[in-house]
């Protein structure tokens, strides 16, 4: 078992990401490239970090596939510098979270008006549970309330019953 630096919670013996809060374990900030890839030339610089499927950085964009109503949502994050709310629009008030999840039966399957909130930190996007009433769950994990924790290429998350796929696309700063 390892002690993650951040939490201090105990991790199984060869991860590099916290389990619980997804802190780089490795105090260095750099991780090993695994055994079984080939090393290419851009691996050559051994001060560049290694955050695998986490890294979210301005050549990142963000696809939400909603899995039941078979949508694609394209998320530009850094037209949203404070964050993007998701959840679903309030029908009394008609105010609506930049990721409006309303037309999909969120309602119907548990999503909480401001339900979770996407944000970048430190080059990577991180997801908090906004205080939701029927959680939110990232591989079948409850996230605990108002406590971050970082998202990877091909994480689902679950808010109340409605599934989302995550993925990441590389763009050229020209496609933006």
């Amino acid at each position: 078992m390892v002690k993650c630096p951040n939490c201090k919670r105990e991790n199984p013996d060869g991860v590099d990401v916290c389990v619980y809060c997804g802190h780089l374990i490795d105090p260095t900030g750099i991780r090993k490239q695994p055994k079984t890839r080939q090393l290419q030339d851009s691996d050559n610089d051994e001060n560049q970090p290694r955050w695998g499927s986490a890294r979210f950085d301005r050549n990142t964009r963000l696809f939400l596939r909603l899995v039941e109503a078979g949508q694609l949502i394209d998320v530009d994050m850094f037209n949203y510098p404070q964050g993007v709310v998701i959840g679903r629009r309030d029908p009394e008030t008609n105010e609506r979270p930049e990721v409006d999840l309303a037309p999909y039966d969120a309602n119907e399957q548990g999503v909480s008006r401001r339900h979770a909130r996407l944000h970048v930190q430190e080059d990577a996007l991180r997801i908090t549970d906004l205080g939701s009433a029927n959680f939110t769950f990232l591989n079948g994990l409850k996230l605990t309330p108002h406590q971050s924790r970082i998202l990877r290429d091909g994480d689902e998350l679950r808010l109340g019953r409605f599934k989302i796929q995550v993925t990441f696309a590389s763009v050229h700063s020209d496609d933006r």
